[in-house]
């Protein structure tokens, strides 16, 4: 009976469904998702000892030496879809398939883009707080969303979301992407500009790249000055895109007017982080793919996937697809 370790905390959150799956598929299952604080590669070792297959989120840190010490896994299946935490090429290397779930979390996350957009321009939950304290005759103008200029760094899946909403509040959409989808672009009225003239004529910049080598930090001292003054930059995508120390400046020196972001740098934040004491910043805890449909999506994706790799099936989203002839055993390992 083939093993699965559970570690995802949002695994089977708003369903059952997932661990129905892989129980009537006969998998054994264990579940470890409310682990103390972060995990170790030893804990991960010795809590993935005779298992074939993991269920994780996305910050179990699976290593060259954690990859190393299993030689019976088969399947890492993530609930989400960044893999950052996983090194791949090991992974790759020893044969084990890293599945994620594309197309999962698109619009949950593209909604939320949106209402940081629209929170952090109209001062939401300062208000908020605002009325809670008993005050309530006070006007502090905000910046309006309909019919403003969008730039979207990255028109992939969660980049065309966006732009699929910012149509219905007749915003202007700019778009810088080094892959371009020029149908898409004609069908709702996008166009793609360089990098520089997306940053400089947008008055809300929303990022929508993943985390590698060639991203990080790719929002920086430089493309924050570029930036109009009144402009609102918001992140929901990876917090290692953007210089934080650089943001951080840019909000209290006024080279841009707040930000809206759904991720860090390093998470969770150091208690003393100086964007919590902020008005002009909106800040939620990576909960961009947290809605109650994005959540049964993955779940049942993950679950799927992990199943389907341990039949010995292709899995619907492969982060490495050149391992799968050496898994079927066709290719021979380095």
């Amino acid at each position: 009976m083939p093993k699965v370790l559970i570690t995802s905390r949002l695994f089977g959150r708003s369903t059952p469904e997932g661990y129905e799956l892989l129980e009537r598929e006969g998998i054994e299952v264990r579940r470890e998702q409310d682990h103390p604080g972060d995990w170790t590669e030893e804990e991960l070792i010795e809590a993935l000892r005779g298992f074939q297959g993991m269920i994780l989120g996305a910050d179990e840190p699976i290593t060259r030496r954690v990859l190393s010490a299993l030689p019976e896994l088969k399947v890492l299946s993530r609930h989400g879809v960044g893999y950052d935490n996983i090194d791949l090429q090991a992974a790759t290397e020893r044969g084990v398939v890293v599945a994620i779930t594309p197309g999962a979390n698109d619009d949950a996350v593209a909604d939320l883009a949106m209402g940081l957009m629209i929170s952090v321009a109209r001062h939401i939950p300062y208000f908020d707080r605002f009325m809670r304290e008993g005050g309530f005759w006070m006007k502090r103008p905000g910046w309006d969303v309909h019919g403003r200029t969008l730039g979207l760094i990255g028109l992939g899946r969660i980049g065309k979301s966006v732009a699929r909403r910012a149509r219905g509040f007749e915003m202007e959409i700019l778009a810088y992407d080094q892959v371009k989808d020029e149908e898409f672009a004609a069908r709702y009225g996008i166009t793609y500009r360089p990098l520089e003239e997306v940053l400089s004529r947008s008055d809300f910049v929303s990022i929508h790249l993943p985390s590698s080598p060639q991203t990080r930090k790719f929002i920086g001292e430089r493309e924050l000055r570029m930036m109009k003054p009144s402009a609102f930059l918001i992140n929901t995508s990876r917090g290692t895109v953007v210089d934080e120390a650089a943001l951080v400046q840019a909000l209290k020196e006024g080279w841009i007017a707040g930000a809206g972001l759904d991720v860090l740098e390093k998470e969770p934040p150091a208690k003393d982080h100086p964007l919590f004491s902020m008005d002009n910043v909106v800040l939620t805890p990576h909960i961009g793919g947290a809605s109650l449909g994005a959540m049964r999506a993955m779940t049942l994706d993950s679950a799927t996937n992990a199943i389907r790799v341990l039949r010995g099936q292709r899995p619907s989203g492969m982060a490495n697809p050149e391992v799968w002839k050496r898994f079927l055993g066709k290719e021979p390992s380095p």
